[in-house]
């Protein structure tokens, strides 16, 4: 080959090979700082594993922004991630002292939920076999909060820290959600956002979805947040995150209004009331008032929205196939096994490659899809399918044991821990409301705060516990404390 033609070649073999470096410096360069940034945040949950939960608690809220982020589908899996490194944080990193006999936190609630969760795994690998795990993991996985919990508790520090990251959520998915209202659906549909899965309507009004993948989500969680965060900012009104949110209070409320589930306005009620009549008496009155105005407005609101609120059509009909399952208990007495409805549903059928929403069009020639497997829009008839009486008892077993708990040590711990707990006790009231009208514990992410503020309450409800003890019954303690007599 001539000298000449070699030497061309390498040049241009050279300005090529550049060409592609620099094409890809980018992608390199993007990859060389996610994986900087992920060492780092390994390291800080490994340093302190409480810190995955709070990455959790915060992140949560915003996880249906992945539905028109330009990601892989296989993103949507960094809650299991997340999670799961805790868990081996949390495991590594456990320290208890040996002369420690107090619990890490309290779970008067667990053999119910122990023997449920048996329960619910044996009947979803006996209808399903191992298909039935992701059923499984739909219905129980965030249980896994309290495990880490109980390895590593959250100390007061930490409670404070869950707490301002419930109310800043539910400010800043409120700020979203009247941005949405700004919008209006056709520029959220340009946005990405997919009508009648995201982006829904009823009636006239456009139902606020914000930074979450359906409107019952963000209902849902607001609704939680002006309870817990409620409950803390009225047992100290002198702290500024308390009056700032107080003051975003009923922004908040009319806003989760917008999103028309009527099972977070149901809950929001009745935990405002339970709130009102255990602690805090001076919400009676302007419950009062707010009453009145209602009741007194009502007649002046256009008609086709007032139907929106109060149409008992939706109710009807659900309550007919209620009717049909109530029948069927004495057909199949244990259930028809986990999973076999709702999202859980879904989640298997999809595991199994099935299509699971069919398209429709909805009233006003809308389109709405629907999944094609029965989705019985009350957790506890949901309960009555899939376990039968046992199923629903051992639920409801759980949740009347947590409140009951809550109540008695939200009135014996000193603030602001009385008036977390007594906040998680309104928020589970409010649950169980929620679930007459929407299989609560199937959305995302009140799921995941469920079982994590109830840990907390556990890691708060165990560390005054230990400390009244060593207090009162410690001699040791009491006679290196010095008094008038020796001091």
């Amino acid at each position: 080959m001539p000298p000449w033609l070699v030497w061309g070649l390498e040049q241009t073999t050279g300005a090529r090979g550049r060409q592609v470096g620099v094409a890809h410096l980018p992608v390199v360069v993007a990859a060389l700082v996610a994986l900087v940034l992920a060492v780092a945040f390994v390291a800080v949950i490994y340093r302190r594993p409480q810190r995955g939960l709070l990455v959790l608690a915060a992140l949560t809220p915003l996880d249906g922004l992945l539905d028109i982020a330009p990601l892989p589908g296989v993103a949507s899996a960094w809650k299991e991630g997340v999670l799961a490194l805790t868990l081996i944080c949390a495991a590594n990193g456990r320290v208890r002292p040996a002369d420690r006999t107090d619990p890490p936190l309290q779970l008067p609630w667990w053999p119910a939920a122990a023997v449920l969760v048996a329960f619910g795994v044996v009947s979803a690998l006996y209808v399903y076999g191992p298909i039935g795990l992701y059923g499984v993991k739909v219905t129980f996985f965030y249980l896994f909060v309290v495990l880490a919990l109980w390895l590593t508790p959250f100390d007061t520090l930490d409670r404070d820290r869950l707490v301002s990251i419930i109310m800043a959520l539910g400010v800043l998915t409120t700020l979203v959600g009247i941005g949405q209202q700004l919008l209006g659906p056709a520029r959220l549909v340009e946005l990405g956002y997919t009508f009648g899965e995201q982006v829904r309507t009823s009636g006239p009004l456009f139902r606020t979805f914000s930074t979450f993948n359906q409107p019952f989500g963000f209902g849902l969680f607001v609704m939680l947040a002006l309870l817990v965060g409620g409950a803390v900012a009225l047992s100290d009104t002198a702290r500024r995150r308390n009056r700032l949110f107080l003051v975003c209070w009923p922004v908040m409320a009319i806003t989760m209004a917008t999103s028309v589930v009527r099972a977070a306005i149901l809950g929001l009620i009745v935990g405002v009331i339970w709130l009102a009549a255990l602690r805090f008496r001076r919400l009676i009155t302007p419950l009062l008032a707010v009453g009145v105005v209602a009741v007194i407005s009502l007649p002046f609101l256009p008609s086709n929205i007032t139907k929106v609120f109060f149409s008992s059509s939706s109710l009807s009909q659900r309550g007919s196939g209620w009717g049909e399952i109530f029948a069927s208990i004495w057909v199949h007495p244990l259930g028809t096994g986990l999973a076999s409805s709702g999202s859980a549903a879904d989640a298997m059928s999809a595991a199994q490659g099935d299509t699971t929403r069919t398209i429709t069009a909805g009233a006003g020639g809308t389109v709405q899809q629907l999944s094609k497997n029965y989705q019985p829009d009350n957790y506890y008839v949901k309960l009555l399918i899939e376990l039968g009486p046992i199923g629903l008892w051992l639920f409801l077993a759980l949740i009347v044991t947590a409140i009951i708990w809550c109540v008695q040590y939200s009135r014996r711990m000193p603030d602001p821990d009385g008036a977390l707990v007594l906040g998680v006790s309104a928020s589970m009231v409010a649950a169980m409301v929620a679930c007459l009208v929407a299989t609560y514990f199937e959305i995302f992410p009140l799921d995941f705060y469920f079982w994590l503020l109830l840990g907390a309450a556990g890691c708060a409800t165990a560390q005054h516990e230990s400390r009244t003890v060593r207090l009162h019954f410690v001699p040791e303690a009491a006679a290196s404390r010095p008094t008038s007599a020796n001091s």
